[in-house]
C-alpha cells in the first residue's frame, strides 16, 4: 500500500509540473524520448546483429585484458551496458565464457559507458543534432517494417538515435528555458556535504531513471545550461555511476547464480571507484584541468571536461581493482552460492535471462540438451552395469570384454519419469518461447535440438527394452548367446564412448562432422557382420528360436540406438547449417 501510495503522488507530482511549468515539461519530454531512444537501440542490435556481437563477444574474451577491451568496445557501439551485461550473463549460464572473463567485461562496459557522455557533450551541444534526428527518425520507421529481421533491427537502431538526438535537443531547451526562469546553481550547498548531497542525488536519480547513460545525458545539458556547477555535476556523475548497480542487482534477482556474482562484481567495481573518485574529487578535476588544453577542450567547456572526468575515474578503477578480479570472483562465489542448481532434474542452462537474446537462447537450448544427453546416457551405461567411471579412456573401453561387472540396479522407467522427464519438459516450453524471436537459421536449428531432446528419450526407452534380455542372458550357461548379448554391451558403450569425444572444444565442427562420418561407417559394418554372425548361429542351431528371436530384435534395437547417438551428435554438436546437413545426408 504504501508503495502504491508513493508511485501515485509521483505522478501526481509530476502531472502538476508537466501541465503548469513549461520548461520542466520540455525537459521531462526530453528524458522520455531519451529513454525510448535507448529501449529502441538495444531491441536494434539485439536483432541487427543477428548473434554477430554475441559471437564477438564469445570470440575475444580470451583472458581478462580481452575481455576488458572487447566490453568496452561492444558498449562503445551499442550504447547500452545493461544489454552488454544481459549478454554475459546468458554466456555465463550457458558456460561460454568464465566468471572471470564476465567481469572483465563488465569492467569493459563501465569504461565503455562513459562514451555516451563524450556523445552527448561533443555532439549533442555544439551542433543542432534535431535536424539529424528526424531523418533517422522517417527511415527507421521504414525499415522497422521490413519482415527481415536484420533490416528491421536496423530501424531500431536508427529509431532509437533519432529518439536519443531528439531527446537531447529537448532537455538541452528545457534547461536553457529554465536557467532564463530560475537558477538552480544558486542553491549550491557547496563543501564537503555539498558534493556528498549531489553525489547521493546522482545515485537515487539513476535508480529512478534506471539508466546512468540518460542520467549523465540530464547532467551535461544541465550544466551547459548552467543550471548546476561544475563540481557539483562531478559529484553527480559519480553517484549516477554507482547508481546504476542497483539496476544491475535488481535484474540479477531472477538470474541464476552465476548473474548475481557478476551482479556483486559490478558492484564492487563500480562503488569502490565511485568512493575513490568521491574522496578524490578535486585530485581528479585538477587532472582533468590539466589534460583538457592538451586535448583540445577549452577552458570553459565544463561539459566535455566533465565527460573526461567520467572517463578518468572510470579508468582509474580499472587500473587499481583489474589485479583484484580473480579475488572478486572468489568473494562472490564464496557468498552467492545456490544448492538448487546442482540438482540433476533442474535445468542447468535455461533462463529468462537467456530469453531475451535469440542467439544466447539457442546456444542455452544446446546445452541443456548435452545436458539431458549426459543424464540419459548416465542412465543408459548403468542399465547395461557400466559405471560412468569405467568409460573414460580408450583402454577402459578395450578391456571392457573381459571385465566382470556387477548388476547395476537402475529402472529407466522411474529415472525418465522423475528426472529427465521435468528437463525435456522445460527444453520444449523453453525453446517454444525462444523461438518467437528468433531468425530463419535459428529457428531451423532449435527445431533439431527438440527433435534430438526427442530422440535422447527414446534412445532412453529402447535401452529399457534390451535391459532385461542383456540382464538375463549375459548369466546364460549358453556361451553362445552370452557372447552375443557381451557384443551388443560393448557396441553401446563404443558408440557412447565414441559420441563423448566428440564433446570436445578443441576439435572444430568440421573434424566432428567426419568423425560422426567415421562412426556411421563403422556401424554400417557392425550392422553387417552382426547379421551374418547371427544367420550362422541360427543355421547351426548353436542357439535356441527363441534366443535368437530375442537378440534379433535387441541387435536391431541397438543398430537404431547407435544410428540415434551419430544422429543427436550431429545436431548438437555442430551449429553450421550446411555441416549438419551432411551428417543428415543419407539419414532415412
Amino acid at each position: 500500500m504504501i508503495k502504491k501510495a508513493l508511485i501515485v503522488s509521483l505522478l501526481i507530482i509530476t502531472a502538476f509540473y508537466v501541465i503548469s511549468q513549461e520548461n520542466v515539461k520540455i525537459i521531462l519530454a526530453g528524458i522520455a524520448i531519451f529513454l525510448i531512444g535507448m529501449n529502441f537501440m538495444e531491441d536494434g542490435f539485439k536483432l541487427f546483429s543477428g548473434g554477430t556481437l554475441e559471437k564477438i563477444l564469445e570470440k575475444f574474451t580470451a583472458n581478462k585484458y580481452k575481455s576488458l577491451l572487447t566490453g568496452f568496445i561492444t558498449t562503445s557501439i551499442v550504447q547500452s551496458s545493461s544489454l552488454i551485461s544481459v549478454i554475459v550473463i546468458s554466456f555465463l549460464s550457458v558456460e561460454i565464457i568464465s566468471l572471470t572473463q564476465g567481469m572483465a567485461i563488465i569492467f569493459g562496459a563501465n569504461l565503455g559507458s562513459t562514451t555516451t557522455a563524450w556523445i552527448v557533450s561533443a555532439l549533442g551541444l555544439n551542433i543542432k543534432i534535431s535536424l539529424y534526428a528526424m531523418p533517422m527518425i522517417i527511415f527507421g520507421v521504414i525499415f522497422r517494417f521490413s519482415k527481415n529481421s536484420t533490416y528491421a533491427g536496423f530501424g531500431n537502431v536508427l529509431l532509437g538515435l533519432g529518439f536519443i538526438f531528439l531527446g537531447i535537443s529537448y532537455m538541452k531547451d528545457g534547461f536553457d528555458t529554465l536557467k532564463d526562469a530560475i537558477d538552480l546553481a544558486k542553491y549550491s550547498i557547496g563543501g564537503i556535504l555539498g558534493i556528498f548531497i549531489y553525489f547521493l542525488i546522482g545515485i537515487i536519480a539513476t535508480i529512478i531513471i534506471q539508466s546512468s547513460g540518460a542520467t549523465m545525458a540530464i547532467i551535461i545539458t544541465a550544466l551547459a545550461g548552467g543550471n548546476i556547477l561544475y563540481v557539483d555535476a562531478l559529484a553527480l556523475a559519480i553517484g549516477a555511476n554507482v547508481g546504476t548497480t542497483v539496476t544491475a542487482i535488481i535484474g540479477s534477482l531472477t538470474s541464476n547464480q552465476n548473474g548475481k556474482r557478476l551482479a556483486f562484481g559490478h558492484f564492487v567495481f563500480n562503488v569502490i571507484t565511485g568512493l575513490i573518485a568521491l574522496v578524490f574529487i578535486y585530485t581528479l578535476k585538477d587532472i582533468v584541468d590539466f589534460l583538457a588544453p592538451i586535448l583540445g577542450i577549452a577552458e570553459d567547456n565544463n561539459s566535455m571536461k566533465l565527460a573526461l572526468f567520467h572517463t578518468i575515474f572510470n579508468i582509474l578503477g580499472i587500473v587499481i581493482l583489474l589485479p583484484f578480479i580473480s579475488n572478486i570472483v572468489s568473494w562472490s562465489e564464496k557468498f552467492i552460492n545456490d544448492d538448487k542448481y546442482k540438482k540433476s532434474s533442474k535445468p542447468k542452462y535455461l533462463s529468462k535471462e537467456n530469453m531475451k537474446i535469440p542467439y544466447n537462447a539457442m546456444v542455452s537450448i544446446q546445452k541443456e540438451v548435452i545436458n539431458l544427453y549426459e543424464n540419459a546416457e548416465k542412465a543408459i551405461l548403468h542399465a547395461i552395469s557400466i559405471h560412468t567411471s569405467e568409460l573414460k579412456t580408450r583402454e577402459d573401453l578395450d578391456n571392457l570384454p573381459t571385465k566382470t561387472s556387477k548388476k547395476i540396479d537402475t529402472n529407466l522407467d522411474d529415472i525418465y519419469q522423475n528426472n529427465l522427464k521435468l528437463l525435456y519438459s522445460e527444453i520444449i516450453e523453453f525453446a517454444l518461447l525462444a523461438q518467437q524471436g528468433m531468425n530463419k537459421n535459428q529457428n531451423e536449428y532449435v527445431a533439431n535440438l527438440k527433435t534430438a531432446s526427442r530422440v535422447i528419450v527414446k534412445i532412453l526407452k529402447d535401452t529399457r527394452d534390451i535391459q532385461k534380455n542383456m540382464n538375463f542372458y549375459l548369466n546364460s550357461k549358453n556361451e553362445f548367446i552370452k557372447q552375443e548379448y557381451l557384443q551388443i554391451k560393448i557396441q553401446l558403450a563404443t558408440f557412447i564412448f565414441e559420441i563423448n569425444q566428440l564433446n570436445n572444444d578443441a576439435i572444430d565442427e568440421v573434424e566432428t562432422s567426419a568423425l560422426i562420418q567415421a562412426n556411421k561407417d563403422k556401424l554400417c559394418t557392425l550392422d553387417t557382420q552382426n547379421s551374418q554372425r547371427i544367420e550362422d548361429l541360427i543355421r547351426t542351431e548353436k542357439i535356441t528360436s527363441k534366443m535368437a528371436t530375442s537378440l534379433i530384435n535387441d541387435s536391431t534395437t541397438t543398430s537404431n540406438i547407435c544410428r540415434n547417438l551419430i544422429r543427436i551428435a550431429n545436431i548438437m554438436y555442430i551449429r553450421d547449417k550446411q555441416l549438419r546437413k551432411l551428417g543428415e545426408s543419407d539419414e532415412n
